[in-house]
């Protein structure tokens, strides 16, 4: 059975008494860490009682639309390219990078079986905070280092916007392969729309 553990670390960070210079800060990375254990089991959750691809993929759409600033994300997938995009080809490439994400990343989830996610320690960076956390597994498997990269919105909440997984940062990643494609296309807008439909493509075939 797949659970959630969170670290005696977390409890002594969320209840332990501390100085008054650091009181200001330590309900935003409690609330992060919760934040993140709530997401964690959620997703846990689906991997657990979907049985269907197209059910998966249904559930984790609406969990990263629920946890994640989609929009904020595909900004900044875009990078310098996203100042020159027209409102209604922006509107169809974030649509085109959540079904991308979802098929891509998601389903990848659902090789993993009997694990236990360890949630760690938070850092702050004003409006970003960092929640460490391990994935183990318990047929021996190497555990798996994932961390998790949110945004604190104005209204005090957090949102997901990037995952590291082995020392990658997807978001970032995707943002590098995005602008190769735009930059040997001249910066062509339906050049990236037509390779994300391919992906996308691809991954529905191959599933």
């Amino acid at each position: 059975m797949r659970t959630i553990l969170i670290s005696f670390a977390v409890f002594t960070l969320m209840w332990m008494p501390m100085p008054a210079s650091a009181q200001a800060n330590e309900p935003d990375l409690a609330k992060a860490q919760s934040f993140v254990v709530a997401l964690a089991d959620e997703a846990i959750i689906i991997l657990s009682s979907e049985t269907t691809r197209a059910g998966r993929e249904a559930s984790f759409s609406k969990l990263l639309n629920e946890k994640a600033n989609m929009r904020r994300i595909a900004r900044f997938t875009l990078g310098q390219f996203g100042r020159k995009i027209s409102k209604p080809d922006f509107e169809t490439y974030q649509a085109l990078l959540n079904t991308f994400i979802v098929k891509v990343y998601a389903n990848r989830l659902g090789e993993y079986s009997d694990e236990k996610v360890i949630v760690g320690k938070a850092q702050a960076k004003k409006k970003n905070v960092i929640v460490e956390s391990r994935i183990e597994f318990v047929n021996g498997r190497d555990p798996i280092d994932i961390d998790w990269w949110l945004r604190l919105e104005k209204d005090g909440s957090f949102t997901l916007f990037d995952v590291r997984v082995l020392g990658v940062w997807m978001a970032q990643e995707q943002r590098d392969s995005f602008a190769s494609v735009l930059k040997n296309n001249r910066g062509d807008i339906n050049a990236l729309l037509n390779h994300l439909r391919s992906k996308i493509s691809s991954d529905a075939e191959n599933g």
